[in-house]
């Protein structure tokens, strides 16, 4: 069993670097694949296309990306702390049509062999990817894509989330500490892994004994099976991302009437996060 790799703001694993373009993989374990982008002004993107496996989700760090949405590429602004999901067989597509930097996370789940891909474009070699043009039929309504700021979940003294993707493929949840709150119990996923990105602040994670620090920029993958507790120190903002999803809406909604006992809310909930041994 693999253990996680903190992989510190601009630490991941160069696909390009240019002044106009940088990209760079976070993640590459099934079931999910991630990267870190930064757009300059006017760039574009990838060309209308579909992924018939898995689901396409862009999170916005700063600036403004535009998605282009159905067959005809209707362009759609997506803003700072902003997440667009695009499921399977839904036409889309990005750029940066804007005159700044954007920066943006995105997330293929199931990962399908994203990260190998851009690895073969960059090195001009033959590759293979969940991606075709769009369909004569013109794919899944445009509709069923959505780009939003998310639910507020749970919000009490101290601890606020932000329910972001709440589907089968995967669960992406935006927590907000005000205080230094207590580390969250050991705990382990069975079933699914968890990433955390911290998006302000720092926080830390515990794992077989050892203890980690995320400062801003950070990313990590706790893989399936091993146990782990997080604990932000002092005021922070992260995303917890979970693949795949397992129902992370109906925990979280448990979570806000448990009175912020995790375990309860999971017990109540059905989710998979069980104490660790």
């Amino acid at each position: 069993m693999s253990e996680p790799r903190v992989i510190p703001a601009g630490g991941g694993e160069v696909i390009g670097d240019a002044p106009h373009r940088r990209v760079e993989i976070l993640a590459e374990a099934e079931p999910l694949h991630a990267t870190w982008s930064r757009f300059g002004p006017r760039s574009e993107g990838a060309d209308l296309h579909v992924h018939r496996h898995h689901t396409d989700l862009f999170y916005v760090l700063d600036g403004e990306l535009t998605a282009r949405l159905g067959p005809e590429g209707e362009a759609v602004a997506a803003g700072a702390r902003t997440l667009v999901r695009v499921p399977p067989l839904v036409v889309h597509g990005y750029r940066n049509a804007s005159d700044a930097d954007v920066r943006f996370l995105n997330l293929h789940a199931p990962g399908q062999a994203f990260a190998p891909y851009l690895r073969a474009l960059r090195d001009k070699a033959p590759h293979s990817f969940d991606q075709e043009p769009p369909p004569a039929d013109g794919g899944r309504p445009a509709t069923e894509a959505s780009v939003a700021a998310g639910a507020l979940a749970v919000d009490r003294p101290g601890l606020h989330v932000t329910l972001l993707a709440d589907v089968d493929q995967i669960g992406i949840a935006e927590i907000t500490t005000d205080t230094r709150p207590p580390p969250s119990r050991p705990h382990v996923h069975r079933r699914h892994a968890q990433s955390l990105y911290v998006l302000e602040g720092e926080i830390g994670l515990a794992v077989a004994g050892r203890d980690a620090t995320l400062g801003t920029g950070s990313w990590v993958t706790v893989p399936a099976g091993v146990a782990h507790a997080v604990a932000p120190r002092g005021p922070a903002r992260f995303l917890s991302v979970h693949t795949p999803g397992g129902g992370l809406g109906q925990f979280l909604r448990a979570l806000a009437d448990a009175d912020g006992d995790a375990h309860v809310a999971a017990e109540q909930s059905g989710f998979d996060r069980q104490p660790a041994e």
